[in-house]
């Protein structure tokens, strides 16, 4: 402190020693002298310069080091990842609420238009899809598809609305799935979906295509449901996690939902 304030005094000097010879330096001037460029000369080897006491603070951090500006990269790099991954979770949520909600309208349309349209009298399915389309009864986030007269949703699933006489039923929905990353979810929708309609539905068949054959498992309606069978409204949960999980074999490339009526 006291180096500071002695050099701090010998600055002070040496400012009014400046003063008094730039004053005379001016009277010099005034008077013609033609020394004026020598004195000048000595005047400006004898102003003190300014020192880091006397530059404000945002000169005196000129710069950020290399270690500081990789730390920042570091971060930002960091916070990018959990951004783009928090994005892409919520643009999957948000397809497959889209997706819930354009079947779960699709199937009501379905259900409400079947008893009007006549009876397939023929073995084989006959399928409609062109004829939701025709009436305007598709949702948004489904898609009629008319080279290959099937229905398709947003994570482009192939869906058939047709007649299932030959198979005991009147009307049929299938729904096929396959085995991608968000099949889990999309299969809790489609379950769900069907606890909904579980009074209008006589069961919902699950069932897998793979090189061992078909297999599958029926999801019983309120009308058709008895003791020992696995009944629409009953699912719980746990229920629904433990189906929707058996699409893991290996065998099985994909599988299918048939809404049943």
């Amino acid at each position: 402190m006291k180096f500071y304030k002695l050099g701090y005094f010998f600055l002070s000097k040496v400012n009014n020693i400046t003063e008094s010879l730039e004053k005379g330096l001016d009277k010099v001037v005034s008077r013609g002298e033609k020394n004026f460029s020598v004195h000048r000369k000595y005047m400006n080897f004898l102003r003190p310069r300014k020192t880091a006491l006397d530059e404000p603070l945002y000169k005196l951090s000129a710069g950020r080091s290399m270690v500081e500006m990789l730390g920042v990269l570091a971060i930002i790099g960091v916070l990018s990842v959990g951004a783009i991954a928090g994005y892409s979770k919520a643009m999957m949520k948000y397809k497959l609420n889209k997706q819930a909600e354009a079947f779960n309208m699709l199937l009501a349309n379905a259900l409400q238009i079947s008893p009007q349209i006549p009876k397939a009298t023929t073995t084989n399915a006959e399928r409609y899809n062109d004829l939701l389309e025709k009436i305007n009864l598709l949702p948004d986030g489904i898609r009629y598809d008319e080279t290959a007269n099937c229905l398709f949703d947003n994570f482009g699933n192939q869906i058939s609305f047709f007649s299932a006489s030959g198979f005991g039923y009147e009307w049929a929905f299938t729904f096929h799935l396959d085995n991608t990353s968000s099949s889990f979810e999309q299969c809790q929708n489609l379950i769900n979906i069907a606890k909904n309609f579980s009074s209008e539905l006589l069961n919902v068949l699950r069932e897998d295509n793979g090189s061992a054959g078909y297999s599958g498992k029926y999801l019983q309606g309120d009308n058709t449901c008895t003791e020992g069978q696995t009944c629409l409204k009953n699912l719980t949960l746990d229920d629904i996690a433990n189906i929707c999980s058996q699409n893991k074999n290996d065998d099985n490339t994909e599988y299918s939902f048939s809404f049943l009526w």
